[in-house]
């Protein structure tokens, strides 16, 4: 029997996944015989791009071992039909702690979601950036798929030390073609009474025509440990709005390249 609860958690799924993945899925799980047992799940969630989704269907799946996989593919072509593309404009994210307010959802894993189906452009803003090899390997992926990549960056010099590592390091194995680099010089900052400059202290992401803003640095313990809460924003006004106030201030020099050979 299908449950209400059943329903819910795959409409939240099908939130985080393309139409045609979906449907592709739920055409391979019609044909699959029985009920979800270990193999079978690992066999339906596997390969899936979006491992937000693969989670919620693993623990679905595994909830519910009494339910046929025909009756779940039904479910899940009803889900689509209703539910389609319809997305919230605005999407809290937690990362820490599960608690009965928020779903629990690693800003990580929604990071990799957006960058593996990214088309167009990828606009990275981080105060520190560290050990996010996967990040890379994903962003030399998009790269190639003819994405243009934009990242602004902390550096160690320009913010006097309060950053103890350059942000770019971290991106020093990602394709330098389509990648732009920026950064914060020292002599466009104010100081504080005790001298110290202002830090680019953003964290931001824009992947196409969706935006990512948070408290998480990218780095292992935000993405791995630390609390963290974001907002995941898909209204499109406000992604053209914050997308056109990083480009004014390129265009305005606030904001400054980075040349090649200092990566």
């Amino acid at each position: 029997m299908i449950t209400r609860e059943l329903v819910q958690v795959l409409v939240k799924a099908r939130s985080r996944m393309t139409a045609g993945a979906w449907q592709q899925l739920s055409a391979n799980l019609a044909t699959m015989p029985s009920a979800p047992d270990t193999a079978s799940i690992r066999q339906a969630t596997s390969g899936l791009l979006s491992q937000d989704a693969s989670w919620l269907l693993m623990d679905a799946f595994k909830a519910n071992p009494t339910v046929p996989w025909i009756a779940i593919a039904a479910a899940m072509m009803t889900v689509d039909h209703l539910a389609g593309d319809t997305k919230p404009l605005t999407e809290l994210i937690w990362t820490g702690p599960a608690n009965n307010r928020f779903p629990v959802r690693r800003i990580d894993q929604v990071l990799y979601d957006l960058v593996s189906t990214a088309q167009k452009r990828i606009v990275l803003v981080t105060f520190a950036a560290h050990r996010v090899h996967h990040l890379c390997e994903h962003l030399a992926l998009a790269i190639g798929r003819g994405v243009d990549l934009t990242l602004i960056v902390e550096s160690e010099d320009e913010s006097e030390g309060q950053l103890t590592q350059d942000a770019i390091a971290a991106f020093k194995d990602v394709p330098a073609t389509r990648t732009h680099i920026y950064y914060w010089p020292l002599v466009k900052r104010e100081r504080n009474q005790a001298g110290r400059p202002g830090k680019l202290h953003m964290k931001c992401a824009i992947i196409d025509d969706v935006a990512l803003i948070g408290s998480a640095n990218l780095t292992d313990d935000a993405f791995n440990r630390n609390m963290e809460l974001g907002l995941l924003v898909r209204e499109q006004n406000a992604v053209q709005t914050i997308s056109e106030h990083f480009q004014e201030l390129i265009q305005a020099e606030i904001l400054m390249p980075v040349m090649p050979a200092s990566r």
